[in-house]
């Protein structure tokens, strides 16, 4: 039987954890349960619901596959002038080189679904699969919306998993979120060699200037 598969991300801007990313594979008349199963868009749903959904999806597809990459990593690959974008395709290569063979679809990081699609192949040697690449396809897309969920669960107990190793509170790791900033500022404040903090974050940068400039301030 052909196996459909969807790919997603979690993480992806993230200033804490890692980016990870999910491949869910079924046969094709398995792709109603993954609906019935209340599979859609992870952001559409809330924590409790996507442990609970994936736990589903894991019994329903006949493939799961993740793949993570951590803060540090990012760092360094960016510092040697690696791309977000070519992080993913590196990930979702990856996986694509171990299957060879069905049809995949992915929900594209970049506008130029056909950029990123070539990107993805540059790193899927062996890969004689159909591959779909478009935007938003974790809203209309059933195997991209469980692998949605699959690689938001795995990026939220990671993270959690780091936090608490450090003895920090929970936070989301995105720097949209108050806590997550307040975290990063007490991380850098203390001198905090952690390797949980993409330092390589405009985020992180802004934080270091700001506590910077309070210094000044206290100084002067």
């Amino acid at each position: 039987m052909v196996l459909i598969a969807g790919v997603d991300e979690a993480g992806r801007g993230c200033v804490i954890g890692p980016l990870v990313i999910a491949a869910v594979g079924v046969e094709e008349k398995t792709v109603p349960r993954l609906v019935e199963a209340g599979v859609k868009d992870s952001k559409r749903l809330s924590p409790r619901s996507r442990v609970r959904i994936a736990s589903s999806i894991r019994r329903i597809a006949r493939v799961v596959e993740t793949r993570r990459v951590s803060a540090s990593r990012i760092d360094s690959l960016r510092a040697k002038g690696v791309s977000l974008n070519e992080i993913e395709a590196m990930l979702i290569g990856s996986i694509l080189s171990k299957h060879r063979r069905g049809v995949f679809y992915v929900d594209s990081v970049d506008r130029d679904c056909e950029r990123f699609r070539m990107m993805m192949l540059r790193h899927a040697p062996g890969f004689k699969g159909v591959l779909i690449v478009r935007n938003y396809l974790d809203e209309s897309n059933p195997m991209v919306g469980a692998a949605s969920i699959i690689a938001k669960v795995e990026r939220d107990r990671a993270v959690k998993s780091l936090l608490g190793k450090a003895g920090l509170p929970e936070c989301s790791g995105y720097s949209s979120d108050p806590r997550t900033v307040r975290i990063v500022e007490q991380l850098i404040q203390s001198g905090s060699k952690t390797r949980m903090v993409r330092r390589s974050w405009s985020t992180v940068g802004r934080i270091r200037a700001s506590l910077n400039q309070d210094s000044l301030s206290r100084f002067l």
